[in-house]
């Protein structure tokens, strides 16, 4: 990132038609001030994995103080959870390969996680809040 011109970086990519944002786990959270964040949608909702203990420094909005930046965010956290959580469902024998192949663990959830629980509930978020 450091090859990017700060002006490009910085300027704005506003797009009207954009009336709502989730944002799931995201990253870039850290160094953030009130001028960053001014002109963000009105209606975002971030969602977070992972508890106090185990969640992804990089993802985590609380610890870096952007959820303090945005007092009228929605947030949802879901614990036990973590990072990959978000993606697809694996087949049966993906985490063992990805294990073998030494590989990210993005098919390995924490204990007690229900990962197709986790994607319906984050499905009925943005439904209601798109109204659908």
């Amino acid at each position: 990132m450091q090859g990017i011109d700060a002006n490009v970086w910085n300027a704005s990519y506003a797009d009207a038609r954009i009336t709502h944002v989730t944002a799931i786990d995201p990253g870039f959270v850290w160094g953030l001030t009130a001028p960053d964040v001014a002109g963000l949608v009105p209606n975002l909702h971030m969602i977070g994995f992972g508890g106090p203990l185990d969640r992804m420094s990089a993802t985590n909005f609380d610890d870096s103080g952007l959820t303090a930046l945005l007092p009228n965010a929605k947030v949802t956290r879901f614990d036990p959870a973590f990072h990959f959580t978000a993606m697809p469902l694996c087949k049966p024998a993906a985490a063992k390969i990805l294990e073998e192949e030494d590989d990210d663990p993005v098919c390995t959830d924490p204990a007690g996680t229900d990962r197709a629980a986790v994607h319906s509930e984050i499905i009925s978020i943005i439904a209601e809040e798109l109204d659908l």
